[in-house]
């Protein structure tokens, strides 16, 4: 996947930082989808606009956090996300780290940073596709050999 037709929805609460972080991964070349400040919106826009990545506050305005909302969205489709956080407290980052595998990013991070996770989580997501695609090619030849006519042989 080219970084121009990458697809991102910025989750975060405070609209300077948002704004911002657009700001930022659109110079990059990436296409930012929307910025929504809560868990319920993220989940939302997630089922409807099936983004690429989600970068996603873990501190979010409403009852709902970003850890939440995450999985939420992990129920009903495979899409990365990505935590950003100002928090640095052991157990925000274990339970971020428990819920999401692509990646957390304490602010303020530099853009390299920023760019090698949202292109590590993209190949995670391809490679995870390529190798469920293998497996259901795999069970349709087992399926097929189970269900072919047995030849005898003498």
């Amino acid at each position: 996947m080219e970084i121009n037709t990458t697809r991102i929805l910025i989750v975060e609460d405070e609209i300077v930082v948002a704004s911002e972080i657009k700001l930022r991964l659109e110079a990059m070349g990436y296409f930012i989808l929307g910025i929504v400040n809560n868990g319920r919106d993220a989940i939302l826009k997630a089922e409807q606009l099936d983004p690429d990545i989600i970068l996603m506050d873990i501190t979010l305005k409403g009852k709902m956090t970003g850890l939440d909302a995450t999985r939420e969205i992990a129920k009903n489709s495979d899409i990365p996300v990505i935590f950003i956080t100002a928090h640095t407290d052991k157990t925000t980052l274990d339970s971020a780290r428990a819920t999401s595998s692509h990646g957390i990013f304490t602010k303020p991070f530099s853009d390299v940073e920023l760019q090698a996770a949202i292109q590590q989580a993209l190949i995670s997501k391809v490679m995870k596709n390529y190798l469920i695609e293998d497996e259901d090619e795999d069970e349709d030849d087992i399926e097929e050999a189970e269900s072919a006519p047995e030849v005898e042989v003498e």
